[in-house]
């Protein structure tokens, strides 16, 4: 990884985990495939929650927590759920929520390039911390490698 991305990765994991990584609501629309009309209904339910940024109109930007949070709504409707129901579920898994944005933010190490493939970087195997972990995408498919630490 050239010291350009290093720098944009080493950046962006530190706004992650500052909780500071925020989109618009058209970039959580795009990304998590929710219009912009349901996200606005969903936020005055109280069902997702924005931080009001004043410009010289109001902006509405959603935290990396939301985005996990909206994510997980948006697959609880395409399995039946009301939104109701898929809220509450929501907050229930909040827990795992988090662990999952601990992961990857700690996990993510940066990207690579070995055997041919881009490699994701997921940081120590074991505990003596000799080998890395790394996956690359193959089709949607994740496939995993063990190398010795550089």
């Amino acid at each position: 990884m050239n010291n350009q991305n290093a720098a944009f990765f080493k950046n962006l994991k530190a706004q992650v985990n500052k909780h500071q990584f925020t989109v618009g609501i058209s970039d959580l629309a795009k990304t998590t495939g929710v219009s912009q009309t349901q996200l606005r209904y969903w936020e005055q339910k109280g069902y997702i929650h924005s931080q009001k940024v004043t410009e010289k109109n109001t902006v509405h930007r959603f935290s990396y927590g939301t985005l996990m949070r909206v994510h997980f709504i948006k697959a609880m409707l395409d399995e039946g759920f009301t939104l109701a129901a898929a809220a509450q579920r929501a907050t229930e898994q909040s827990t795992q929520m988090e662990m999952m944005r601990i992961f990857a933010t700690n996990a993510f190490q940066g990207v690579e390039e070995r055997d041919g493939h881009h490699m994701i970087n997921l940081g120590y195997f074991d505990e003596a911390h000799t080998q890395n972990l790394y996956v690359y995408i193959i089709g949607n498919e994740p496939h995993y490698r063990v190398y010795p630490k550089k």
